[in-house]
């Protein structure tokens, strides 16, 4: 576990955001709605329920951040594209949801996240 930290080249911060993720490509596709559960310069960890993502597919993620005093006065959006890198069954409320179909999907990100307020 410490091997995986070691080989990350931006630390991540504990950030619950509402992002929006559609796979690149299919017009009309479905949008996933989930929460970041940790966020970097170079990707993001996010739950999604009932999501169809596949490691190595390419997605357009949008997130919403709410106005913080500050930060952003008035709040906005990041918007970028990613990479799946990895999709597992998450822990909900400490114990494994057998029947849940919440997934933890690890994003890389394309390019650096673009700010629209």
């Amino acid at each position: 576990m410490k091997a995986d930290k070691d080989r990350r080249k931006y630390q991540r911060q504990p950030l619950r955001l509402t992002v929006l993720c559609q796979k690149v490509g299919r017009l009309g596709g479905t949008v996933y709605t989930g929460n970041t559960v940790n966020v970097s310069p170079g990707g993001l960890l996010a739950e999604f329920r009932d999501c169809r993502l596949e490691e190595g597919e390419l997605v357009s993620i949008d997130m919403t951040v709410p106005p913080t005093e500050g930060l952003l006065d008035y709040g906005g959006r990041f918007s970028s594209y990613a990479r799946i890198v990895r999709v597992n069954r998450t822990h909900l409320l400490g114990t494994i949801q057998s029947h849940s179909a919440t997934r933890a999907v690890a994003l890389e990100f394309c390019e650096s996240p673009k700010l629209r307020v």
